[in-house]
């Protein structure tokens, strides 16, 4: 699925460079569901940035599904739009947009028919418990239920690949929990691969793989069966 050679990153603000990732190699194979943990500064952001191509300026060899992604900017750009999805710690949902609309909106950008768009999200809507919500505005949906309109989204396009930012972090267990099960019955019902930034060890032990980050460097790299 993902493939990474000696990725490297530095960062320079005037005269002071900041490594962030030094020669990382990691292989992420299909359906995996992977977390990717260590302290603050670790890298953890940078490199699901990178495995998510939101970012090209780095040194290595990124490959997706076999295909060279290092300074391919262009199609990185359809690869986010079609192959990709993104679930973040503030769901960052449009606010002026329903749950349904914030949903369909990736497959508007995909200029998927009306019929379609109207068929998919309201059968996803159903997977993910919110049916009912499907005219709500994100301020009138709990923590809980705003992650779920945002996963949905991440997935209505049926993506290969999601990028998940600290999903559970501002959940209490019970959501987390929900979340964290909703996230793993989608994954295998779809086929999709999960690479997850998770200081949340509700979130870690769920994981097929959980990858250490510190200094910019893989310190450990577990595999563990998903609960």
């Amino acid at each position: 699925m993902l493939t990474l050679k000696n990725i490297s990153k530095i960062y320079t603000q005037g005269e002071i460079q900041y490594q962030a990732l030094s020669d990382v190699n990691l292989d992420i194979q299909p359906r995996e569901l992977v977390a990717l943990c260590g302290p603050s500064g670790s890298g953890k952001s940078t490199l699901l940035n990178i495995c998510g191509l939101l970012d090209q300026d780095y040194q290595g060899e990124l490959c997706f599904a076999s295909e060279t992604m290092t300074n391919n900017r262009n199609r990185a750009m359809e690869l986010r739009r079609s192959a990709l999805g993104f679930v973040f710690q503030r769901f960052n949902l449009v606010p002026v947009m329903t749950a349904f609309e914030n949903i369909a909106y990736p497959l508007q950008l995909n200029k998927v028919s009306s019929s379609d768009i109207q068929r998919r999200v309201m059968s996803l809507l159903d997977k993910v418990g919110l049916a009912d919500h499907a005219h709500h505005y994100p301020d009138r949906l709990s923590g809980g239920q705003q992650q779920r309109v945002a996963i949905a989204r991440a997935l209505i396009h049926e993506p290969a690949l999601v990028i998940a930012d600290e999903p559970t972090a501002s959940l209490d267990s019970v959501t987390a929990h929900q979340i964290i099960e909703l996230m793993k019955a989608l994954g295998r019902e779809r086929g999709t691969t999960f690479i997850i930034a998770s200081h949340d060890d509700r979130m870690t032990h769920h994981c097929d793989r959980v990858i250490h980050l510190e200094d910019g460097i893989i310190r450990q790299e577990m595999s563990q069966c998903a609960a």
